[in-house]
């Protein structure tokens, strides 16, 4: 009964889950992204200012690419620095990731990248992402001829 009862309680508090901190609302975006494809509504309800823009104008072919993340699999995310004022945030962070196909590693890559957070109705949104730094790994020899 006991046991129960902490499962029916953590379910309660994981499903109530909010982003109370910009730093949780970046890793939600990106651990939701990882390993699958989302739709629009998902990235629309997450982002506000340009990125909200360009979104919109996006052509379905155009999102369909950004969206389809199925043959990626998440190896880091680091937050590695924070500047915020008021209801905005600044946040310098790296992604490490393996992009595979047929079940094997084709490339190993890190990314780091400043993404503008705005809070936003009591929820931080993002405003902005700016790449830094893109390192990509080729585990395979490339073939150009493919």
């Amino acid at each position: 009964m006991k046991y129960l009862l902490m499962f029916v309680l953590f379910s309660l508090v994981s499903c109530l889950k909010t982003d109370l901190s910009p730093e949780a609302a970046l890793k939600d975006f990106v651990d939701s992204r990882i390993g699958q494809v989302i739709d629009k509504k998902f990235v629309l309800d997450r982002v506000t200012g340009k990125m909200l823009q360009s979104f919109e104008n996006m052509s379905d072919e155009d999102f369909l690419k950004f969206a389809d993340m199925k043959n990626v699999k998440a190896d880091s995310f680091k937050i590695l620095s924070k500047s915020c004022q008021d209801k905005k945030c600044f946040l310098t962070y790296s992604i490490g990731y393996q992009t595979r196909q047929a079940d094997k590693t084709q490339f190993v890559s890190e990314v780091k990248k400043i993404a503008e957070m705005v809070l936003l109705d009591n929820k931080w949104l993002i405003a902005d992402v700016t790449n830094i730094k893109t390192y990509h790994e080729s585990v395979e020899p490339i073939n150009p001829l493919e």
